[in-house]
């Protein structure tokens, strides 16, 4: 049986980059020969940036690494990662640095990465729903379920992700 090196990265920060709004990811180390990883998100959300409500521990997509340059960025090696194709999320207990991920438990979800790619244009073609239904909202049932119950709390009550970060960033000001 084959193996696929996985990287666990913090939320918001994997879904950012599944949806390609983060277009790099920063590293104060080279990939190595490593050109395709699992992208797996990380157990818990990061501390600095609000990633509540996205699902941590599973594996959500293979991802690619572009040609990375020798210089750094902010301190960091700057690593073109594109999507391959998303897979079929399943829990992953997480590792610093690469590690690896049994190819068997990895289903990939090529149908489901062509509506990425629309919804990446229009959230609301009809492409881009099967994305939104299929992939997106189980996934966010499942982050709700994850975050502590203060911040579903405040979800219940307000219905506004933003009432949600706007109680995050009140509690991590201090």
């Amino acid at each position: 049986m084959g193996s696929l090196k996985a990287l666990s990265i913090k939320q918001p920060y994997a879904w950012q980059i599944i949806i390609g709004q983060k277009p790099f990811e920063y590293r104060s180390w080279l990939p190595g020969k490593v050109t395709t990883f699992l992208l797996v998100s990380a157990a818990t959300p990061s501390a600095t940036d609000f990633g509540w409500g996205l699902a941590n521990g599973l594996a959500l997509a293979i991802i690619s690494i572009g040609r990375v340059s020798r210089e750094k960025h902010y301190g960091n090696y700057a690593w073109p990662v594109q999507v391959v194709d998303l897979v079929k999320p399943f829990p992953v207990k997480g590792r610093l640095h690469f590690y690896e991920v049994d190819d068997a438990k990895i289903t990939r979800l090529p149908d489901l990465t062509h509506s990425l790619l629309a919804y990446r244009q229009d959230q609301t073609s009809d492409q881009a729903i099967d994305f939104i239904n299929q992939y997106q909202r189980p996934l966010m049932a499942i982050g709700y379920r994850q975050m502590p119950k203060k911040y579903q709390k405040q979800f219940e009550a307000t219905k506004s992700w933003q009432a949600v970060r706007e109680l995050w960033l009140k509690r991590h000001a201090n």
